[in-house]
């Protein structure tokens, strides 16, 4: 355990701006809760649970053995908790749940692969093996078919009669030490006798874990995702990782100083390229690896952001260099687990950085470790990006309740000479709010599917001239070349294409929404107008919040295109002929190109427009029910209704109250 965790509450600064507003905004839904009704009631309490659960989701993703796992038990005051030095197809996607509230007792979770999942890497190769054959590399594909014929061997071997009956299931346990860990996501070395048998009992099979703790340093509910290295050997875990970056606020890729952003990265940067530029942290480790680590620090931050810039990424990243090392001994309290080297290079950082010579303070440590600033740059993209979005739709929300709180108070207090509408247009009231909510509804399908179209045709436009250009370079090649040499087209362009095309789908789906749902929101009011007159006063419903349209990162999958290899050799050799290479590569390339689009399809524009869909539908649904009730209102005894709320009215009237919460909503929100 860590005898300085205080040290993780440096960087909390960030996050008071938003801690505040959640607390200020608390105080004003309890208010408004005080004159709402049961029904509006229930909401406000929904919005005070949706900020009491509110969870920044942050996930590390880098090489194998550039010190994720490392960084993330410096993270959570548990220097020995994850294990650092794993095979990268035997590590395992970990998340720690700090601060989160858990199911009874569990504080960890193990889940296994489904049967389904283990049978595509067992019989297929996984994705690795799926690039293979359709590439036609044969032999990689038996060399793949050999390496998880011996894993799974392993597997049966140490799981023996258990194995077949784990598979989609999970173990639980009301706690975990690092032995338990790793059982689950750590083979370790088989021939090391002084290594436990029943570490990594479970790690082939294991799919993900879990652990949940509580750090009162962290004023937030965090969730830290450590992620397989992105040179996992078969890819085994690469959509899980792509899944976990999905629903991530924040990416910090973990570097090592001794080879940042080599060669070996570029499966990283095609992942990372897809992000806001905003949500990006590089965070450099061991640096106390380094010789001259006040002459080298600045050589690879140059190199870093000339990388960057290759690869159309903002420059403007936040670029943060440290020591996990160096970490560990400030929070533990103990430097002797500093080598040598660790320590001279230390002693130069600190002499650079201005502290004097005098021993390096435990406390001086901890800041040129890079924690500091990690922590900080993790925090603000934390309160700027979901603390923020959280903070709008709360506020929304209240303000549309408290709207309807004064609706429905203005219909009870109606007598009936002054009585609530009982036709609206000839029709009854429910018959226009079932006409409005259809309609709608009926448009937003409408919208939602031309969306949908429009992205699709400019996707398959942009598979399209990519595979004709490369084509028409491979023809052109041949030409030139005869059969001589080999050839590969860069699928850099085919990934700028399908970029361009999502961003214009964010761009005309947040337009098209947004004018939609403004015209929903139009008509509800016009509906409340109208049942209940002048007597609403200055009154509004505000349209819906347009959902946020996450970046593609299917985008940076990796296809058979972007494979350095021998690969490429051997399918030249196996062709004859030009019009067999073109025709054959014009076939590869065409099922490469559209696993991305099906992927962006299926996993990013689906979820978007079902957001789209759902949103308004929860707008149109709540707003229904008020108006029902305000028109139901109408049949009962108006003057029995008032006097009963003349008898609770609190000492300011009901309307006072409502009009200072909302001018206090909205001036938050200005």
């Amino acid at each position: 355990m860590a005898r300085n965790d205080h040290l993780l509450s440096v960087g909390n600064e960030a996050l008071t701006p938003m801690t505040s507003a959640m607390s200020a905004l608390t105080t004003q839904i309890d208010q408004l809760t005080e004159v709402a009704d049961a029904r509006s009631s229930a909401r406000l309490a929904t919005l005070k649970t949706r900020m009491e659960n509110f969870t920044a989701s942050v996930t590390l993703v880098g090489q194998v053995k550039a010190g994720k796992s490392s960084l993330v038990n410096i993270l959570s005051a548990r220097p020995a908790l994850l294990p650092s030095d794993v095979n990268p197809w035997t590590s395992v996607v970990t998340t720690l749940n700090i601060n989160t509230r858990t199911q009874g007792d569990t504080k960890s979770r193990f889940t296994f692969f489904e049967q389904e999942e283990w049978d595509n890497l067992m019989v297929g190769g996984g994705r690795l093996g799926e690039l293979a054959n359709r590439a036609g590399a044969d032999d990689e594909m038996d060399d793949i078919r050999r390496q998880i014929g011996e894993m799974k061997a392993k597997s049966e071997e140490r799981l023996g009669k258990h194995f077949d009956l784990i598979l989609g299931q999970s173990h639980q346990y009301d706690y975990f030490d690092e032995e338990l860990i790793q059982r689950y996501v750590c083979l370790g070395d088989e021939d090391d006798p002084d290594i436990n048998p029943k570490t990594g009992r479970f790690a082939d099979v294991t799919k993900s874990a879990e652990l949940y703790m509580d750090i009162p340093q962290y004023p937030i509910s965090l969730k830290l995702c450590d992620t397989p290295g992105v040179n996992d050997t078969f890819m085994v875990r690469e959509q899980i990782t792509l899944r976990s970056l999905r629903g991530s606020e924040v990416c910090i890729v973990v570097l090592a100083a001794s080879q940042a952003l080599t060669t070996m990265d570029m499966a990283l940067m095609r992942i990372i390229a897809q992000f806001e530029n905003r949500q990006i942290i590089l965070f450099v480790n061991r640096i106390d690896e380094l010789a001259d680590p006040v002459t080298q620090v600045p050589e690879i931050r140059d190199r870093i952001l000339d990388t960057l810039k290759q690869n159309n990424i903002d420059t403007k990243a936040s670029v943060v260099f440290g020591s996990a090392l160096w970490a560990e001994a400030a929070i533990t309290g103990n430097p002797d687990i500093l080598s040598e080297e660790s320590r001279k290079a230390l002693n130069t950082f600190y002499l650079a950085a201005g502290f004097g010579d005098q021993a390096p303070s435990l406390d001086k440590i901890w800041a040129l470790s890079g924690l500091p600033d990690l922590l900080l740059a993790m925090n603000e993209r934390i309160a700027e990006g979901a603390g923020t979005r959280l903070l709008d739709r709360v506020r929304h929300r209240a303000r549309n309740i408290a709207s309807q709180i004064r609706a429905t108070a203005v219909a009870k207090k109606l007598s009936d000479s002054e009585g609530i509408v009982r036709e609206l247009n000839g029709v009854a009231p429910e018959d226009a709010v079932a006409e409005v909510n259809a309609e709608y509804e009926k448009k937003a399908a409408e919208l939602t599917a031309s969306l949908r179209a429009k992205v699709l045709e400019r996707l398959n436009s942009a598979e399209a001239n990519f595979v004709k250009r490369a084509t028409d370079s491979l023809i052109a090649h041949l030409e030139q070349n005869g059969e001589q040499g080999t050839w590969q087209y860069d699928p850099a362009g085919l990934r700028t294409l399908q970029k361009a095309a999502y961003f214009s789908f964010a761009r005309s789906m947040r337009k098209e929404v947004g004018a939609l749902y403004s015209a929903a929101a139009a008509d509800i009011e016009a509906l409340y107008q109208s049942l209940l007159g002048n007597h609403l006063g200055e009154f509004s419903i505000e349209a819906p919040i347009v959902p946020r349209v996450p970046p593609p990162l299917g985008i940076g999958r990796t296809i058979a295109l972007d494979l350095q290899s021998t690969w490429w050799r051997r399918w030249w050799q196996r062709r004859n002929g030009f019009e067999a290479y073109a025709a054959d590569y014009t076939r590869l390339i065409t099922s490469e190109a559209n696993s991305i689009t099906k992927d962006i399809e299926e996993n990013q524009i689906a979820a978007v427009l079902e957001n789209v869909r759902a949103a308004l539908s929860d707008f149109m649904r709540e707003q229904k029910e008020t108006l029902l009730n305000i028109s139901a209102s109408a049949e009962k005894d108006p003057g029995r209704s008032a006097a009963l709320m003349e008898g609770l009215a609190p000492q300011k009237s009901r309307d006072d109250i409502l009009g200072d919460i909302l001018k206090d909503l909205s001036n938050e929100a200005a």
